[in-house]
């Protein structure tokens, strides 16, 4: 019997990826790449950049975009399926983006792959958030204050961004253009940093919201300082 692990690959840039990472990929001769919409495959573009693929055997996992749970569940349940079939014979890698502990759809595979009996296990990776910080240079957070991560959209979203500590805005997705309204009517729109395809040939980096001037794509961070502002309040 394989084992699946999950296998963090970082914020964008390959040379971001653990040596763990790397020996994991190396080593499985299988790899269930996740793809969105039959065409996003980012965590394996990065993952293949470095680590030879000519001898692997590469299997998608479709998800799709969507927030109907009952249609996810099943899809997750099919996806586990299909995994512990090819976990029958061989160990299985799925490069992930970032974190796999941070807002990633493995975990709900994998406890269906364990109920299954098939060992896991989780390699950590650097999250997107951590590596928008060191493009920007900025501090996430010094002696005690706090960090904050907030998904764009969740419940009392409007009153978490006026709590006290750096907060990090992640899910954005196709709605970035509205939390710069947002950011601007709440006057933080000069304390928000934002970095649009962290780690990628394409990236793009903003010290400021006031520096944007058009709306930013699918994979966007935006981190929130606003402790000048309150310091002078």
């Amino acid at each position: 019997m394989g084992k699946l692990y999950g296998v963090s690959v970082g914020a964008g840039d390959p040379q971001l990826m653990t040596v763990k990472a790397v020996n994991i990929l190396e080593s499985c001769k299988v790899w269930a790449v996740p793809r969105t919409n039959g065409e996003n495959t980012l965590a394996f573009s990065i993952a293949e950049q470095a680590v030879d693929i000519k001898d692997k055997q590469i299997i998608y996992l479709d998800f799709p975009m969507i927030r109907d749970k009952q249609i996810l569940s099943e899809n997750y349940d099919r996806i586990a399926q299909f995994l512990c079939s090819e976990l029958k014979e061989n160990d299985v890698a799925v490069p992930v983006l970032g974190d796999i502990s941070v807002y990633s759809t493995f975990s709900y595979i994998a406890e269906r792959v364990e109920a299954n009996d098939y060992e896991t296990e989780i390699c950590a990776g650097v999250t997107s958030f951590c590596g928008a910080a060191a493009e920007l240079k900025l501090p996430l957070c010094l002696g005690n204050e706090p960090l904050h991560i907030i998904p764009y959209g969740c419940k009392d979203f409007d009153k978490l961004l006026d709590i006290r500590g750096t907060k990090v805005i992640m899910k954005t997705g196709r709605h970035s253009a509205e939390l710069a309204d947002l950011l601007h009517r709440k006057g933080l729109s000069e304390y928000t940093s934002a970095v649009e395809n962290c780690g990628l040939p394409d990236e793009k980096i903003y010290h400021s919201l006031d520096e944007v001037n058009e709306e930013l794509g699918y994979f966007t961070v935006f981190i929130v300082n606003d402790k000048e502002k309150r310091d002078e309040a």
